[in-house]
């Protein structure tokens, strides 16, 4: 059920921002896009926009951004977006998520534009199964960006992997041993009931409890923090720190109460929860600096501690790519 909203200035580590900056997405992974891949999405704001907003964002608590999408690099201006985020005195961090597809020849200005960290989304380390999850046999140009994006002195990229039964299940060990022999973070997520998808979401749901016993059928699972923060990810050591795990459960363990996440959408509008039906429109008050904090600090005191029931999400369907995943 439904909470109220969090008190405002109940966040100590402060906002962390998740801005949508397109739609557009060649994929067409059944969770996300099950009508297909949005080749022409809307675009999403401007660069100047996106520095605007962000700059009075930042006024609120907001001190870390992550672009995400849809696809952020299908967006040739992406370096531009980091950069202007970046010089922001208020941001202590610019991180971006992406499937990979374009990372490889975007790694360097990506890095140079000061971008502080990657996520890399993928489902499958399997070149064929990839194909079948995506649509894309891009598969070894993912990891070739993955690598680039080392290379152009990124840190090691954290590789987000949406769990499905019947699909990738069958792949947690080998992702573990990918985790140890590069030294790169994999999270497993839990497919999340958007509306969208939620019956196919319900029928390949792998819930946390069960990703951790099958994982501990193979490797000696540690808690890395006692307490995780705001964080999604609750992070575990395998084997005494041979690699780090961490599993995402927000169908099965909610974490609303600690979650600091806000999200600014491709349309402008700021939203404290993915699953907010509408958002606070920002756009129309970007001249007017002024009201536009008045109508962000509205928009943040109304996060709410937890979000809809599953009868209300089903309800309020939404796109992810649009809301910003």
């Amino acid at each position: 059920m439904i909470s109220g909203p969090h008190q405002p200035g109940s966040c100590p580590r402060g906002y962390y921002l998740r801005v949508s900056v397109t739609e557009a997405c060649a994929y067409r992974c059944a969770y996300c896009q099950p009508d297909g891949p949005v080749a022409q999405g809307r675009s999403g704001l401007a660069p100047e926009q996106l520095e605007a907003l962000v700059a009075a964002l930042t006024r609120v608590g907001v001190h870390r951004v992550r672009l995400t999408g849809g696809e952020p690099l299908s967006r040739r201006d992406c370096p531009e977006i980091v950069e202007r985020l970046a010089r922001l005195p208020g941001l202590a961090e610019v991180a971006l998520t992406t499937n990979g597809q374009r990372l490889r020849p975007m790694a360097a200005a990506l890095a140079e534009a000061g971008l502080s960290r990657l996520n890399v989304h993928l489902d499958s380390l399997d070149p064929r199964r990839h194909h079948e999850i995506t649509g894309h046999d891009d598969h070894a140009e993912v990891l070739a960006g993955i690598d680039a994006a080392e290379a152009a002195g990124l840190p090691p990229p954290k590789i987000n992997v949406v769990v499905m039964r019947g699909v990738n299940d069958d792949e947690l060990a080998a992702f573990c041993e990918h985790a140890a022999a590069t030294g790169r973070t994999v999270r497993f997520i839990e497919l999340m009931d958007t509306g969208i998808a939620a019956r196919w979401s319900r029928e390949h749901l792998v819930t946390a409890a069960e990703i951790r016993e099958r994982i501990a059928a193979h490797f000696e699972l540690q808690p890395r923090f006692a307490d995780r923060g705001a964080s999604p990810a609750q992070e575990y050591l395998l084997d005494g720190g041979r690699a780090t795990v961490g599993i995402i459960a927000s169908e099965s363990e909610p974490f609303c109460e600690r979650c600091n996440r806000l999200r600014l959408t491709v349309k402008g509008e700021l939203r404290g929860c993915l699953y907010e039906a509408g958002g606070v429109p920002l756009l129309p008050h970007l001249e007017d600096p002024a009201r536009l904090g008045e109508v962000i600090a509205r928009g943040v005191a109304g996060k709410r501690s937890h979000h809809p029931t599953a009868g209300e999400v089903e309800a309020n369907r939404f796109s992810m790519a649009a809301i910003g995943g």
